[in-house]
């Protein structure tokens, strides 16, 4: 083999070869080498694994039907070592001109087949890859990234997962953690490639974020989950967004680890806990989630059970409405919505003192909660929205010389044009709850199993 220069130092664009040139790195503890021959030895290292070793979930990166994993050439495994190993030189040999499709770089490139590059498998696009075929031109760093994005994933559901951070240190926190999980799954004789347990991907996100924050790791973040099987070739892209991990170190810098949370000490870790218990429908999932979360104490089991909570919150979506229905604290409230959502603090002060100035009226909580409270819960739109505060303004001023709100505060702060009048409802509501002595299930009760989600 002709010596070439190969350096794995600098990020590539291509989220599936980054996650291998990672990978690579941290496996042979070196990013730069004196040619292909000093290489060799890692590769053959790593295909050793694959191929004598476990590696139940390989073709959920690579195609099925492709020479590097399809075990039809042979039953013998040294003679399939081999194969593989003869399938590897021969793309480092060719020296095909072009531009590598991962990195940009300019001829000696390999013709790699589609099998092997994640999430290309068949034909049906072949007008859109390297010289009309059904190959792809990549340069010899980008594909043999390829080769070790396997060992810095994890198997999650149906696929395999990763992130790409714009913080490099994540990036190695989460690489030097898969690694050591695959190294100690060989001498384990189990499954080699590093698996989450994990089955539900937002869990999985949340799971490693909490994770990062731990760490004190800040970053937006990319999620992929991928599944390479040919006929069904599928991927799910979450963004996660740096606040949304500073968020989660500010309300819950430990997670459910050695007692269950309380909503006094630990009011979010609390909700989460409680959407993973409430969440379950069937008796049978009770049951394990009692045995399996409870008995044991082991909380961080949470995380095998669908969380709706932690669904809204990964992606993105409001999650006032379980703040409101738990009357989380104002607290809590107000770092959720200054922090995730943007909002000024000066419209939350507002807001804010709305609630107070109304409890001129509560003299019994009950009462309070059905002439004043409830019927801001029943608005529908934001008209009539508008029309309970302007009734209200009107019996506050029969005991107050001062308005409920100006005229000022109500268009720049309360109902502000371009902002949503429902969430300003749950912002008013949870300041309302925090100064009544009413539980939730009073609430409930009260209300005659009426649901306004």
């Amino acid at each position: 083999m002709e010596k070439q220069i190969l350096d794995f130092s600098n990020p590539v664009g291509d989220p599936m070869v980054e996650i291998g040139r990672l990978g690579l790195i941290e496996f042979c503890g070196k990013d730069k080498f004196d040619g292909v021959k000093e290489l060799k030895p890692y590769v053959e290292k790593l295909f050793n694994n694959y191929i004598f070793n476990t590696a139940k979930t390989l073709n959920q990166v690579f195609s099925d039907n492709s020479k590097f994993t399809h075990n039809s050439s042979t039953n013998d495994l040294k003679k399939r070592y081999k194969n593989t190993i003869e399938y590897f030189d021969n793309f480092i040999e060719q020296k095909y001109s072009g531009y590598c499709m991962s990195c940009g770089d300019k001829d000696n490139l390999s013709n790699v087949e589609k099998m092997i590059f994640p999430l290309t498998t068949g034909d049906k696009n072949v007008n859109f890859t390297s010289n009309f075929s059904s190959n792809i031109l990549m340069c010899k760093a980008c594909m043999s990234s390829l080769f070790f994005s396997p060992i810095n994933m994890k198997k999650v559901d149906w696929g395999k997962a990763f992130p790409i951070s714009n913080n490099h240190e994540i990036n190695t926190f989460w690489t030097e953690e898969n690694i050591e999980i695959f190294k100690s799954n060989i001498v384990k004789n189990v499954d080699i490639l590093p698996d989450s347990r994990i089955n539900i991907f937002e869990n999985f996100i949340y799971s490693t974020i909490e994770e990062l924050q731990e760490e004190e790791l800040f970053g937006d973040i990319t999620f992929y989950l991928i599944s390479n099987v040919d006929r069904n070739t599928k991927i799910e892209l979450v963004h996660v967004y740096e606040k949304q991990i500073r968020f989660i170190h500010q309300v819950a810098p430990k997670f459910l680890k050695n007692e269950l949370p309380t909503k006094q000490k630990d009011e979010w870790n609390y909700l989460i806990f409680k959407y993973a218990y409430k969440e379950r429908k069937e008796n049978s999932k009770k049951v394990k989630f009692q045995e399996e979360v409870i008995d044991n104490k082991n909380y961080k089991s949470t995380m095998k059970y669908f969380n709706p909570l932690i669904s809204n919150f990964i992606q993105g979506k409001s999650i006032l409405y379980y703040f409101k229905k738990n009357l989380c604290s104002w607290n809590l409230t107000t770092i959720y919505l200054k922090e995730i959502k943007g909002m000024r603090e000066e419209r939350l002060n507002i807001i804010k003192k709305v609630a107070d100035n109304l409890q001129l009226f509560n003299e019994d909580d009950k009462t309070f909660y059905t002439k004043f409270v409830r019927p801001i819960e029943m608005t529908k739109s934001q008209t009539e929205f508008r029309e309970k505060l302007r009734i209200l303004m009107r019996k506050f001023l029969s005991k107050s010389d001062e308005p409920l709100f100006t005229a000022d505060e109500m268009v720049l702060y309360i109902l502000p044009s371009g902002e949503s009048w429902y969430e300003t409802k749950d912002i008013l509501l949870i300041a309302l709850y925090e100064k009544m002595n009413l539980k939730a299930e009073t609430i409930e009760n009260l209300n005659e199993g009426d649901n306004d989600e």
